[in-house]
């Protein structure tokens, strides 16, 4: 009768465990549901409108909608809902979003989402339609004191070209045909006179340095060069630079 007892509470303890353990695996199913991050995400600039981006990307298993956002800095937008059921184009789904101003680097997230908005996301970068600031600039003195040179390199991003559709569309890195113009304006330091403007236009930029002299100076004054840079898309007074060059000791 002992023995019979031991065995009714040993099997009472595994069918509480078993029920105990449904849940979990009733869990484990429902979380291997939720869609992962979406693939082939990429941004395309429009031809047609160059404050437009074109939002392409693969379908996801699981996912019943994609929730878009663009972001200009802190600041959203656009958010977009997209079917998973819209159609596809050539395998991807597609949304154009606004991208409007020429100076701003957006963020785009694309996030799979199931019918609670459960999901997993990635986010691309679309850069300036026109060019950031020049690189590796100084500014010095020769053996005239009352001459000086100012050298700079080609910006990182030359921003993106014109196309005949007066959209955008991209340069090519490694051999760009890109003009990107360069505005150098040298102010005495003292009282803020500018003493002369400068214009100079470098198609095809890559490793060469842009140089520019300056005569009649005063020994005694400090000066700063006011840069800016400039592409068929104009320019961005966020990102202008300054050298300054220092009086002679």
């Amino acid at each position: 009768m002992k023995k019979l007892s031991r065995l009714i509470a040993t099997a009472g303890v595994a069918l509480a465990g078993a029920l105990l353990a449904a849940p979990h695996a009733a869990s484990a199913a429902a979380s291997a549901q939720v869609p992962g991050a979406p693939m082939g995400v990429q941004q395309v600039r429009s031809a047609g409108t160059a404050g437009q981006t074109d939002v392409y990307w693969k379908p996801t298993t699981h996912a019943t909608r994609y929730r878009v956002t663009v972001k200009d800095g802190a600041a959203t937008v656009v958010s977009s809902l997209v079917p998973a059921t819209q159609a596809l184009t050539n395998g991807l789904h597609h949304l154009s979003v606004a991208t409007p101003n020429a100076c701003s680097t957006y963020k785009i997230t694309v996030r799979a989402e199931d019918a609670l908005g459960q999901g997993a996301q990635v986010t691309v970068t679309e850069k300036t339609l026109a060019p950031t600031i020049v690189t590796k600039a100084r500014g010095y003195r020769g053996a005239d004191r009352t001459r000086a040179t100012f050298e700079m390199s080609a910006p990182q991003w030359k921003g993106y070209l014109v196309a005949a559709g007066g959209g955008a569309t991209g340069d090519d890195l490694k051999k760009p045909t890109i003009a990107v113009t360069v505005k150098m304006t040298l102010v005495r330091l003292a009282d803020s006179k500018v003493i002369t403007t400068v214009s100079s236009t470098q198609s095809g930029w890559t490793t060469a340095k842009l140089g520019q002299q300056f005569t009649g100076l005063d020994t005694k004054r400090a000066y700063v060069l006011k840069v800016s840079t400039a592409n068929g898309f104009g320019s961005c007074a966020r990102q202008d630079g300054k050298i300054l060059l220092n009086a002679a000791a």
